[in-house]
C-alpha cells in the first residue's frame, strides 16, 4: 500500500470537509443536480475521448496509485546479480532452469532470457525490448490520459452546471429571496468540478506517472543485465550499474 497516496487524499477530503462543518450547514453544500453534471457528465465525456476498453482500464488503474506492484530495488539487484553469476559460472544455458523463475518476476524479463538462452544477437534482443517497452509505455500513458481528462473535464463541467444555475436563477428575478440560494446552488457545481480535479484526479495522474517511469526503469534494468551477461562483464559492475539506475545504495 502506498501510504502517501492514502494519507494525504484522506488527509486533503477531511481538511475540506471539517473546513465545511466548521462553516455551516454541509448539507448546503450537497446538490444532486451538480453531482450529476459533474461526476456523470465528466465521465461520460471523458469516455468519448477513448475507445471503451482503453476508458475502463484507464479507470481501474486508480489501483496502482494506492497498491502499486513495483518489486523492491534491493531484491531485484541481487536477483538479477545473481542471475549474471550463474550465468558466468555455468554457462547462459544454464539459465534455462529457472526460466520460469524469470517469468513469475516479470514477463519481459523471461521474454529477454528466453531470447538469451536461444542464442538471439544481442541487437536483436534489444531491438525487440524496445519495441515492447515503446508499447508498455503506450499502455501506460493511456491509464494517465484518462484520469488527465477527467481532470480536465470535471472543471469544465462544474463550470457548465455554473452557467446552468446562473440562467435558471436569472429566470426567477422576480422573487429576490430566491436569488441568494439560487446563487449558491449554480456555484456548488464549480466547487464540485474544482475538488474533484484538483484533490482527486491530479494526485491519481501525478501518481501514476511516477509508477510509469518506475516501471520502465524496471525494464531497462533487464535488458541492462542481458547486455552485461553477454559481454561477460564482472557481476559487481552490474551491481553498480542498476544501484546507479535505481538511485539506491548496495553494499559491498
Amino acid at each position: 500500500m502506498d501510504i502517501a497516496t492514502l494519507v494525504g487524499m484522506i488527509g486533503a477530503w477531511l481538511l475540506i470537509i471539517i473546513s465545511i462543518v466548521i462553516g455551516g450547514s454541509p448539507m448546503a453544500f450537497v446538490n444532486a443536480p451538480s453531482l450529476l453534471i459533474v461526476v456523470g457528465g465528466g465521465l461520460a465525456a471523458a469516455m468519448a475521448g477513448f475507445p471503451m476498453k482503453d476508458f475502463i482500464n484507464g479507470v481501474k488503474a486508480i489501483g496502482k496509485a494506492f497498491k502499486p506492484s513495483s518489486p523492491d530495488p534491493l531484491e531485484t539487484i541481487d536477483f538479477l546479480v545473481e542471475t549474471m553469476k550463474k550465468a558466468r559460472k555455468e554457462g547462459i544455458l544454464s539459465l534455462e532452469a529457472d526460466i520460469d523463475k524469470y517469468y513469475e518476476k516479470d514477463r519481459l524479463l523471461g521474454d529477454i532470457m528466453r531470447m538469451l538462452i536461444d542464442g538471439q544477437d544481442i541487437e536483436e534482443i534489444e531491438s525487440n525490448v524496445e519495441n515492447a517497452m515503446a508499447q508498455i509505455d503506450q499502455k501506460l500513458s493511456t491509464e494517465i490520459n484518462v484520469w488527465d481528462s477527467l481532470g480536465e473535464l470535471f472543471p469544465a463541467l462544474g463550470m457548465i452546471g455554473t452557467l446552468i444555475g446562473l440562467i435558471q436563477m436569472l429566470q426567477n428575478l422576480s422573487d429576490p429571496a430566491a436569488l441568494g440560494p439560487g446563487m449558491a446552488v449554480a456555484m456548488i457545481t464549480t466547487l464540485y468540478g474544482a475538488i474533484l480535479a484538483n484533490v482527486f484526479c491530479i494526485p491519481i495522474v501525478k501518481k501514476l506517472k511516477y509508477y510509469k517511469d518506475v516501471e520502465l526503469m524496471f525494464k531497462e534494468s533487464y535488458l541492462i543485465t542481458a547486455k552485461a551477461i553477454e559481454k561477460g562483464l564482472n557481476p559487481n559492475s552490474l551491481q553498480q550499474k542498476l544501484a546507479a539506475l535505481y538511485g539506491v545504495e548496495v553494499g559491498d
